[in-house]
């Protein structure tokens, strides 16, 4: 599997081909004879971290404008007809009156929300996550007039922002518990069991709290968050039920995880098993879902950590099924 640079995020499969990023700029879409039969240019847009298939067929990328002030705060469509490419949502327009706020971080770029997964939801909507608000962001009518509906985060963070009043509230009714932490690899889940309006939210909550675009926020005010990059502390499995109707999220499932300021991933399978991945710590595992460890490996790091350790089945792909 050629790649340039950068990294993989994730596989996509469609039409009998299998779609990932090969560099940050480049997509590949290979056969199941392993050849290469496309590879896309994202022109002006730096790929980051994450990108997913609407009802469309087309692919939904997050992205950094090159020509912008800002990183990491765009959603842009890959047309894999044409391989055209258009920018469908500036977060930065959307949340124009918060970016103001924001100061650049230590490196000089102003990654004023920094988003790292993205979920199709239909119907134009699509979660976000936020790894510098350490917020998850639900936005509506993407590609007409798109719309923030709701935030799940700290509502301190958001108090006196002017977004305040998008914040769920935090329903502790079945036992209270702390917000996530510059969380990754959010994931939608829908269950026919559930009414209309709810549904399943899983990721892996760093428990980490930072946030260098907005010095002025103490992260200490949360109980049990960690707020120094090391390999200590502890990261965590969280599993949110999200109810639109009431405008409330509670907490389902959790278990502790090894801890890891940034990167990472979770992933559930149909058996009731979790994969997890500490990524600075060069650890995955599977596990149970009340966190009994199964089995865990651990790679000797070539740079600073595993991104994402995800598991697929190519059986219908390499059958040309998929």
């Amino acid at each position: 599997m050629p790649l340039i640079g950068y990294r993989s995020h994730r596989l996509l499969f469609q039409n009998g081909l299998m779609y990932y990023s090969i560099s940050e700029t480049k997509i590949a879409a290979m056969n199941r004879l392993g050849q290469i039969e496309r590879v896309y240019n994202l022109g002006q847009y730096e790929l980051h971290h994450d990108y997913v298939f609407d009802d469309n067929g087309d692919m939904l990328i997050l992205a950094t404008d090159t020509e912008s002030d800002s990183v990491e705060d765009m959603v842009v469509r890959l047309d894999l007809d044409t391989g055209a490419v258009d920018c469908v949502l500036d977060l930065g327009e959307l949340f124009g009156d918060y970016k103001a706020t924001c100061v650049e971080d230590s490196d000089g770029d102003l990654d004023w929300i920094h988003i790292n997964t993205i979920q199709w939801l239909g119907s134009e909507e699509i979660l976000l996550s936020s790894r510098e608000t350490s917020t998850i962001i639900k936005v509506g009518n993407l590609y007409s007039s798109p719309e923030a509906e709701y935030l799940i985060g700290e509502a301190d963070f958001w108090e006196g922002t002017g977004y305040e009043d998008l914040v769920l509230t935090k329903d502790e009714s079945s036992g209270e518990f702390s917000g996530t932490g510059g969380q990754h690899s959010i994931t939608y889940v829908e269950d026919s069991s559930l009414p209309e309006g709810q549904y399943y939210l899983y990721m892996f909550n760093n428990n980490m709290g930072i946030s260098e675009t907005r010095p002025d926020y103490d992260w200490t005010r949360i109980d049990g968050i960690e707020t120094e990059v090391s390999d200590e502390g502890t990261s965590y499995y969280y599993r949110y039920l999200v109810d639109e109707n009431a405008g409330t999220y509670t907490l389902t499932d959790f278990f502790a995880l090894p801890f890891s300021a940034y990167v990472s991933s979770v992933q559930e399978y149909g058996d009731g098993t979790v994969l997890a991945d500490s990524g600075m710590q060069g650890i995955f595992g599977e596990y149970t879902r009340d966190g009994e460890l199964i089995k865990q490996f651990s790679m000797e790091l070539a740079g600073n950590f595993i991104y994402r350790v995800y598991r697929y089945d190519l059986t219908g792909f390499l059958q040309g099924n998929s």
